[in-house]
């Protein structure tokens, strides 16, 4: 799972925020209009695979929203050594969720579809601080391709809430 993102130094992206949202609501909607953002600039990408599928159907202004809002409560469990969690991609047409499960040095991850796609295997391993490397870097990304592409949302006071604290 990560963020593929392309020449963003060199890159000025007009942002645009959705016109009925005149004032932001919540973090999930300012969160809302950067995927959007990233959608529709064209350089930035949400990749995920895995449990016999190398490529999922997603996309940045759906399915990475749905992602990104659960990040940083999933870091914050990780910093504090738990590892027992769910990661639920919510969004119609992909609706699959991973439980994470704590197995000493070790995560057993577990693949649900509440679609008609069957994971195979339906469960993988991997080491935690492989795990931790993933939402971690998947976090900071996000922060880093907006903040060079729409800093004026990065900024709301409300997404202040949402954001991690180091």
């Amino acid at each position: 799972m990560k963020l593929i993102y392309r020449e963003l130094d060199y890159y000025q992206f007009d942002y645009r925020h959705n016109e009925n949202d005149k004032e932001f609501n919540d973090s999930l909607s300012i969160l809302y209009n950067i995927c959007e953002n990233f959608e529709q600039c064209g350089k930035i990408f949400f990749e995920v695979g895995g449990f016999g599928q190398d490529s999922w159907p997603v996309d940045c202004r759906f399915d990475l929203l749905s992602v990104i809002e659960q990040v940083p409560d999933i870091v914050r469990k990780i910093r504090r050594n738990q590892y027992n969690f769910v990661l639920d991609f919510y969004e119609q047409g992909i609706e699959r969720k991973i439980v994470f499960k704590d197995n000493y040095s070790n995560i057993e991850m577990s693949c649900e579809s509440r679609l008609g796609w069957n994971p195979d295997p339906k469960k993988i391993t991997m080491d935690k601080e492989a795990i931790k490397n993933i939402f971690i870097k998947l976090y900071e990304d996000f922060l880093l391709c907006a903040r060079s592409l729409c800093k004026n949302l990065i900024e709301q006071p409300l997404l202040k809430e949402w954001m991690l604290s180091d």
